[in-house]
């Protein structure tokens, strides 16, 4: 019978099953261990180990504190490296060249530095592969062909939101072996015409289901597709409602089963790696690249932004729960700045947060009236004044050298001016009941308080779109989903404003300070001379549809405003109150392309409103 090889001498294992207290088990050749043979780990002794082993032996006396207290901090060092340091796992080689394969690594990757993509013909396969989806050789050109899509995706749309780090290193073979669904989805957002991107949505659709419900696959690549698809989609605006609430909640469960929300226990984690060699496979991998760790951590940050977004917009869902682990990960990325837009990234992440806060007090002030929550009312207007406070301070922190500095002017606009009609819904004051006002309605004269709120919005209104005035022509073509929401709330707010029946309230200093038809023309010309760019060469974008939409209400306006006289407003439906921002119903059924929404929204104003 022969003998199995010896295991390592005491402090000479290798530097993979010393981290995870495993037995070195050498190979006959010495070369490496069994363990890291059959995990395809390269071998390596501990060398730090080594010398401390080697150094007590000589020396016996030098087992002093300070000694020890040495080996402790190379030991967690040691820990922290395997995080944030790694090697670059090797890819397939294709004899067709058609996918860039990632070298091996020798030297350290910081945090600042993109994964080296190249070719090699003897790379191996790495023994965790993201999972392949099956794409379509139409989705995107022949390898080494210049991809027009992903270039303009790059340019053009990313910079607004920039929760992916698609450097010129980040090559479409790349993309096409290790995120073919993000690049899927790239092609398909990427589409202008709306004829067009069915049938590339359709394909996502099928290719999403199977992967996420029939294969029951959670991965990385999957959520950025999933991600990149609801930051540009164009599916509220066009009937689409119910697929973008869903989408949204099948994101927040992927971040759920990859644990991107909080990191997995520690005993999951030792359990794993002394049973499997590797870290929880649902949890952060400790042998990842730095690269692939932020990854990770943009889109948990990425996926809250939109859940907060699309809450306010549809009203369907409650945003993706703020934790520790995701403020870490957004200090993380700060301090690191690896890639050249993440300032811009973590300052809209910081808007939002404060935005989401004040969502938070708005709901828990719901479901009380009168004169209990007129008492409740105190301690969440305080509250609101310390949101508002620092957002201020958090804007006087933006750098003036900030690329996009007006994408992130509009949002910061927005975040205050819901801020303000927060504190408009939740500042109730009780009226006396000779009034005969029926306060569940929120109806009769305004506060102070509330009357302050509401000229802070208006003020917000007219920041928000001297903002949108600044941006060029060519880049409202790329700008994403929130950015068109934030354009419509705006508009239909100042509608409000400009109309609301209190005698406390003065209409007419709103249409001196912004006056709703003029805004409506001025909007209307920035979206006309947007459709002129040579990217739009279709009757079916996006900005014709808002344009149809501002059109129509712009006629709506006009006949109330001008036409009518003012003392048979209240026959057309002017209410004595403000909406909140996710409460409008016509938002959830919105359907440009369709005349017939047009015509049950607009042509009764109980249902615009």
């Amino acid at each position: 019978m022969e003998r199995s090889p010896p295991s390592s001498a005491y402090g000479q294992a290798c530097t993979h099953c010393y981290k995870a207290k495993c037995r070195c088990v050498r190979t006959r050749s010495g070369e490496t261990c069994e363990r890291c043979l059959r995990l395809n780990k390269r071998c390596e002794p501990t060398e730090t180990v080594r010398r401390r082993n080697n150094h007590n032996v000589h020396n016996p006396q030098a087992s002093s504190v300070s000694d020890r207290r040495i080996a402790r901090l190379e030991d967690k060092m040691e820990n922290l490296l395997s995080v944030m340091q790694s090697f670059i796992g090797s890819a397939r080689a294709s004899s067709s060249g058609h996918a860039s394969l990632v070298t091996p690594a020798s030297t350290t990757l910081n945090f600042g530095e993109a994964p080296v993509f190249g070719t090699s013909s003897t790379a191996t396969a790495s023994p965790n592969p993201e999972p392949i989806y099956a794409a379509h050789q139409y989705l995107s050109p022949p390898t080494g062909q210049p991809d027009a899509q992903l270039d303009f995706f790059r340019a053009r749309m990313l910079p607004s939101f920039p929760f992916l780090d698609l450097g010129p290193a980040m090559t479409i073979g790349y993309l096409r072996q290790h995120r073919p669904f993000l690049l899927h989805t790239i092609h398909t957002v990427t589409t202008l015409s709306n004829q067009a991107r069915l049938a590339r949505t359709e394909e996502f659709k099928r290719t999403l289901f199977n992967s996420a419900f029939s294969n029951a696959e959670s991965s990385i690549d999957l959520l950025l597709g999933v991600l990149t698809y609801l930051a540009w989609s164009t599916d509220p605006f066009l009937g689409g409602a119910d697929l973008v609430s869903r989408l949204m909640v099948l994101a927040i469960s992927l971040v759920y089963d990859l644990r991107l929300f909080k990191p997995s226990s520690l005993d999951a984690q030792l359990m794993m790696a002394i049973t499997q060699g590797r870290a929880d496979g649902n949890g952060p991998d400790l042998t990842e690249t730095p690269y692939a760790l932020l990854e990770r951590q943009r889109a948990v940050l990425a996926c809250f932004f939109l859940s907060s977004n699309i809450s306010s917009h549809l009203g369907r869902q409650d945003a993706l729960r703020w934790t520790p682990h995701m403020a870490d990960a957004l200090r993380v990325i700060e301090i690191t700045e690896a890639c050249p837009s993440d300032r811009l990234f973590v300052s809209q992440i910081r808007l939002q947060l404060l935005k989401q806060r004040a969502d938070d007090l708005r709901r828990q002030d719901e479901g009380g009236i009168g004169t209990d929550a007129a008492a409740g009312s105190a301690p969440g207007l305080l509250y609101l004044k310390t949101l508002r406070r620092q957002l201020h301070e958090l804007q006087s922190s933006f750098s003036p050298d900030l690329q996009n500095m007006d994408i992130l002017n509009t949002q910061a606009q927005y975040v205050e001016l819901y801020i303000n009609q927060t504190g408009y819904s939740i500042s109730h004051e009780p009226l006396p009941p000779e009034a005969g006002i029926l306060m569940g309605n929120r109806t009769g004269p305004l506060g102070f308080q509330r009357l302050e709120c509401l000229w802070r919005s208006v003020e917000n209104i007219k920041s928000w779109l001297d903002s949108f005035y600044s941006i060029p022509c060519a880049r409202l073509i790329g700008q994403p989903f929130h950015f068109w929401s934030q354009m419509i709330l705006s508009v239909t707010l100042l509608k409000y404003l400009s109309t609301l029946k209190d005698p406390d309230w003065d209409c007419q200093a709103v249409r001196n300070t912004v006056h709703l038809i003029s805004t409506m023309d001025s909007v209307l010309q920035r979206l006309e001379l947007s459709c002129r760019e040579p990217e739009l060469q279709c009757d079916d974008h996006l900005l014709k549809y808002l344009s149809k939409l501002i059109s129509r209400c712009r006629g709506w306006a006009e006949a109330r405003l001008n036409v009518v006289p003012q003392t048979s407003l209240d026959t057309h439906g002017e209410l004595h109150h403000i909406p909140d921002l996710d409460q409008m119903g016509w938002l959830q059924s919105m359907d440009l392309g369709d005349d017939q929404w047009f015509e049950d929204a607009l042509g009764m104003p109980k249902t615009f409103y």
